[in-house]
């Protein structure tokens, strides 16, 4: 019945029942303890993050082994975990993304000072299952090994860190935080990352659930999801003779300036509807508005390295 439902669970049953029930023989994080010995291994060190899915991560450095005892780099990209990482948007359709990716890479690509390897919060790991485990149970799949809370995240009295935390900076600034509590169009003018980009999407089409939603066209090279905000008053049902039209942005990886103007328009299209802009609401109400922002996720990353 599940696999008639959702046809990619079928295709990665074997994947799932591994990360869920499979264990090596040396325990995922008793390396790291140092509770395996291997007298050909090497003192660990800290090295540069290039797993390609976990390029979002607030850090740069990680180290080998990690918390699940994969020695290189090439174990990560073929172990069922990592590989479950990126389909996992598909299989909760969108739900908990990118907020699951972060948190699990932060397992496969451990954050490293001093060559030493600094663990998530316990805290950051609870939260997101409180959030997430509906959405698992609803295509009864149960909540993967390698986030186990009490297994591979610290409390915060034990030095750990917040894979999150590019999420919660400055993305956005909701009516809720403002005085008088009524909406507001208040933008903070700044560059965002794909993951703040992501998430200001996010919440802005459940701030204007009425109105607006969000849905991804396909996927990256490197496995982003290509995310759409629509503004409607009825989204995801199309009307015959209803206008249509679509804003594309960041086609060059160095062309930022129209992302964030598309990021800015979603956020004053819903701050505005809520404040009774009679324009907008119009223009809402008769015109289906569908805005992608960026077109190339990738190739932002890279440009802003540089």
């Amino acid at each position: 019945m599940a696999e008639s439902r959702y046809p990619l669970l079928g295709g990665l049953l074997i994947i799932s029942v591994g990360v869920v029930c499979c264990s090596p023989s040396c325990l995922p994080g008793d390396r790291a303890l140092g509770r395996c010995t291997d007298s050909a291994s090497e003192k660990a060190t800290c090295t540069d993050n290039v797993l390609g899915y976990c390029d979002d991560l607030p850090y740069r450095k990680t180290i080998f082994p990690n918390l699940l005892d994969h020695r290189t780099r090439g174990d990560v990209e073929v172990s069922v975990e990592y590989i479950l990482l990126n389909v996992i948007a598909n299989l909760l359709q969108g739900e908990c993304n990118p907020d699951l990716i972060l948190v699990g890479c932060s397992v496969l690509a451990p954050k490293c000072e001093k060559n030493k390897i600094i663990k998530p919060c316990r805290k950051v790991c609870e939260t997101l299952k409180k959030a997430c485990l509906p959405a698992f149970d609803a295509i009864d799949m149960a909540w993967p090994y390698f986030l186990d809370c009490d297994r591979f995240f610290v409390g915060e009295e034990e030095t750990c860190h917040d894979p999150l935390e590019m999420l919660r900076v400055n993305v956005e600034v909701t009516a809720e935080d403002l005085a008088p509590p009524m909406p507001s169009t208040i933008l903070s003018f700044k560059y965002h990352t794909y993951t703040q980009m992501v998430s200001i999407l996010k919440k802005t089409a459940a701030k204007c659930s009425n109105i607006a939603k969000t849905y991804s066209i396909g996927r990256s090279f490197e496995g982003k999801d290509l995310f759409v905000i629509e503004f409607s008053n009825n989204p995801g049902q199309h009307e015959l003779l209803e206008p249509e039209f679509r804003y594309i942005a960041n086609m060059h990886g160095n062309e930022v300036v129209g992302k964030e103007l598309l990021v800015y328009l979603a956020q004053y299209l819903c701050s505005e509807y809520l404040l009774g802009n009679s324009r907008i609401q119009t223009l809402i109400n008769t015109t289906r508005i569908h805005l992608l922002p960026s077109m190339n996720p990738d190739g932002y990353d890279l440009a802003s390295e540089e």
